[in-house]
């Protein structure tokens, strides 16, 4: 407990101290005080506004010099303030942002800028632990605005394709400028944007458990299926760059649609023949009857195209050839103002080109029914012996470990290309201060007029209302 010694102690302290300071505030306003009632008795007679005109012109070293001390100091405020922020404009420079959309066609959204993701990212990068600082009270000190200042109406509607960000630090974060600081969030978002939207990968997309529950003459189906997907994205980037690699590797797209296609040609198809060749099969009276209700929808479908066919081809062997191919009708060319007979298509025609289509489609269904007949037997004729399911095993488990690193090198390249070819589509332009914005030149001219006007209304109401003697 504190003795009552010491309590005095510090009150006499105290005092003393307020004592000095109001002593220099009296020392300071002395002359002031002094010029100020002078005025009031030499001018006794005069309106309060003429006194003060003439208090303003007397006092005025002593107010031009407050008001250098108070513009030093505001100065040296606004400077250090904008110390901590730092602004840079982005811009999106591809054709799809005109319509408020992504790369990938996905609809854009500038505040995800702001999303915990990107604002995690940066703070990696800054060297900083999410965990040890406020993401909110960080994300709340991003200003986004449209450099565009053009309204939106429903007469005028404007999609913004360029933005002033703004970075401003907090509490929470030391040692980094606010320069470095907004370095760094461009960089996390520029990361996210070419992850998540330069383009749409998601057929090189490989999920293992997409096997699961198949049966093994559709495991071969479907690993096709994927690996025609890898074989037409990779053609693709074949014509838009033969000789592009990424530096992990010396591969090449041209070099990888290779190895798809070995992998497809060899692998798939071997395993193919295995299983038919072995007849095996996880259920074979669910899949034989599967089988059977497909080909039971073939014949049917088979049996409408035939129908079709015949019925046009009937009606187009009514009429002479002579008479189905060709009219010649007259036609007048404006241009050069003459007539000539020009060939035309008659109604028979097309007829006979819908008898040749449905005959072929007819032709291809009774090849797959023929093909599912042929499984159908030999699924019938296989046995299940456990070395064939095992061995049958063992090469899905080869070729999903061949897939999957296939996908990760066509990623990898992929992932390299976008960024080589699309660096330019995301753009930020740091916006650095002259000394004239650090120190907010127009607010100083504010505080200038504020001043004098506080001045003068100080000095008129002194004279107007504190002044006993004065004429109102």
């Amino acid at each position: 407990m504190e003795s009552s010694t010491g309590k005095l102690f510090r009150f006499t302290r105290t005092k003393k101290l307020i004592s000095i300071i109001t002593g220099f505030i009296k020392k300071l306003f002395s002359p002031v005080s002094k010029t100020l009632n002078g005025i009031a008795e030499d001018y006794n007679e005069h309106s309060p506004f003429k006194m003060t005109m003439i208090g303003l012109f007397k006092l005025r070293y002593v107010l031009l010099f407050s008001l250098l001390v108070i513009i030093i100091c505001a100065a040296a405020f606004f400077a250090s303030h904008n110390d901590s922020e730092a602004s840079a404009v982005m811009s999106l420079n591809y054709e799809e942002s005109a319509k408020g959309l992504n790369p990938n066609a996905t609809r854009f959204n500038i505040y995800e800028l702001k999303s915990p993701e990107v604002v995690e990212k940066m703070l990696k990068y800054c060297g900083i632990d999410p965990e040890s600082v406020d993401e909110n009270k960080i994300i709340d000190a991003i200003t986004i605005k449209p450099t565009n200042s053009k309204g939106f109406s429903v007469d005028d509607y404007y999609i913004a394709t360029s933005y002033s960000l703004t970075v401003r630090k907090t509490s929470d974060i030391k040692g980094i400028s606010a320069n470095d600081l907004l370095s760094f969030l461009c960089k996390a978002y520029n990361d996210v944007f070419y992850e998540r939207y330069a383009e749409n990968r998601s057929v090189l997309d490989f999920d293992d458990k997409e096997f699961d529950g198949l049966e093994y003459l559709q495991i071969a189906d479907l690993m096709e299926l994927k690996t025609q997907q890898q074989s037409k994205y990779l053609n693709n980037r074949v014509k838009q760059s033969k000789t592009f690699t990424e530096g992990e590797t010396d591969a090449t797209f041209k070099s990888l649609a290779e190895r798809v296609n070995d992998f497809q040609t060899y692998d798939i198809e071997r395993y193919r023949a295995y299983v038919l060749q072995t007849g095996i099969a996880n259920d074979k009276t669910h899949y034989t009857g599967v089988i059977k209700y497909i080909n039971l929808i073939d014949d049917i479908k088979y049996s409408k195209d035939m129908a079709s066919y015949e019925v046009r081809y009937d009606g187009v062997s009514i009429y002479n050839d002579t008479m189905t191919s060709v009219v010649m009708i007259p036609t007048i060319d404006y241009e050069k103002n003459n007539y000539y007979m020009s060939k035309t298509k008659t109604g028979m025609d097309y007829m006979a080109n819908q008898a040749d289509n449905f005959l072929a489609t007819a032709q291809e269904t009774a090849k797959k029914i023929e093909t599912n007949n042929d499984l159908i037997a030999k699924l019938q004729a296989g046995s299940n012996k456990r070395a064939d399911v095992a061995k049958a095993d063992r090469m899905i488990n080869d070729m999903k470990v061949k897939f999957a690193e296939l996908g990760r090198q066509i990623e990898l390249i992929d992932k390299a290309y976008i960024r080589y070819k699309t660096k330019d589509y995301v753009t930020f332009q740091t916006k650095g201060m002259s000394l004239r914005q650090k120190i907010r030149l127009d607010r100083l001219l504010e505080l200038a007029i504020v001043f004098i006007l506080a001045a003068f209304a100080v000095l008129w109401i002194r004279f107007r209302y504190f002044n006993g003697g004065v004429k109102k």
